[in-house]
């Protein structure tokens, strides 16, 4: 899946993704792959449901925000 990150907190590593379903994503910095995202940039994930909420697995940035 798609979206972008519209949140991400370096000194905790979490963050927030709004993905192409319109739905709100945690991503934690463990599932970050290659280069770090920044707020705005688009990403692609793997979604994932645990226990109370949806994360954001394997995250990789596609495209740098403008």
């Amino acid at each position: 899946m798609t979206g972008s990150l519209t949140f991400y907190d370096e000194p905790s590593a979490w963050g927030l993704i709004m993905g192409e379903d319109d739905r709100v994503y945690v991503v934690r910095g463990s599932q970050v792959l290659g280069v770090p995202p920044r707020v705005g940039d688009k990403v692609r994930f793997e979604p994932d449901q645990q226990g109370r909420g949806l994360r954001a697995l394997a995250v990789r940035r596609t495209a740098e925000a403008r």
